[in-house]
């Protein structure tokens, strides 16, 4: 009885926020509109590349972009965490660009360590990308396992099941009552999870593509397209290969 009534508010709250549930290995999952994935059993929030202060990095090559994507990350990772209120955050992929800590701004700084306050927090990071400033505090891991999944910084290439990972900036392209559409999504085939990259100067790399061949294959993917302010499931059978808008 319980339990049954637990489930049915999480569908509800799922609903109400314009959110999707998401079934992995048997365990229940809330699919984000900010791109977070929420695990209530666990209380736990996952998010993916939160690229922090990654226009000002690219600067540095002459690619001139608006110094807005730290804020813009900010601002999503803090919806979620307001929305689910996590006693454990998971951050996957490639959180910080470069120096971060030089290149964030006292502001910024101090909104970092707001959003982490009193909360369990986990950098997954992989050895080629760039370290997490010790000022901000959390714990550095190269993956981690929570009830029986395991949280990686980028998927393993191997055949795998249970694993939850970043770093792999996962769009879906798909046409719907004639117009094209391309967004941030989430994409699974059942048995391992990739996340939407929460940084804003992701360019994203279509679940057809090459590059997820290895990890899902094209047949039966589980896609959660985040558009419009929701996220909607998308069969795979309306997934576009990469083509012009």
């Amino acid at each position: 009885m319980h339990s049954a009534v637990y489930l049915r508010t999480v569908d509800e709250t799922a609903l109400d926020t314009g959110s999707c549930r998401v079934l992995l290995c048997g365990k229940s999952f809330i699919a984000d509109r900010t791109g977070a994935l929420y695990w209530p059993a666990e209380k736990t929030l996952i998010v993916s590349d939160l690229h922090l202060e990654k226009g000002s990095y690219l600067s540095e090559d002459g690619v001139v972009l608006p110094p807005y994507d730290t804020g813009s990350s900010f601002e999503k990772l803090e919806e979620a965490l307001d929305r689910f209120d996590p006693h454990r955050v998971i951050a996957l992929g490639d959180s910080f660009c470069g120096d971060s800590d030089v290149r964030l701004t006292a502001h910024d700084g101090d909104w970092l360590f707001d959003l982490m306050e009193d909360r369990e927090w986990f950098w997954v990071s992989g050895p080629d990308q760039a370290e997490v400033p010790e000022m901000f505090g959390g714990t550095v891991v190269p993956h981690l396992t929570v009830g029986g999944i395991k949280f990686r910084y980028e998927p393993v290439k191997a055949p795998v099941s249970h694993e939850i990972a970043g770093r792999m900036h996962p769009v879906a392209q798909i046409s719907e009552y004639g117009h094209l559409m391309r967004g941030r999504c989430f994409v699974s085939n059942g048995s391992r999870l990739i996340l939407p990259s929460m940084g804003a100067y992701s360019a994203g790399s279509n679940v057809l593509g090459s590059a997820f061949d290895p990890l899902l294959g094209h047949e039966g993917l589980f896609v959660w397209s985040i558009h419009a302010g929701r996220v909607s499931q998308v069969a795979s059978g309306q997934l576009l290969e990469e083509m012009a808008a």
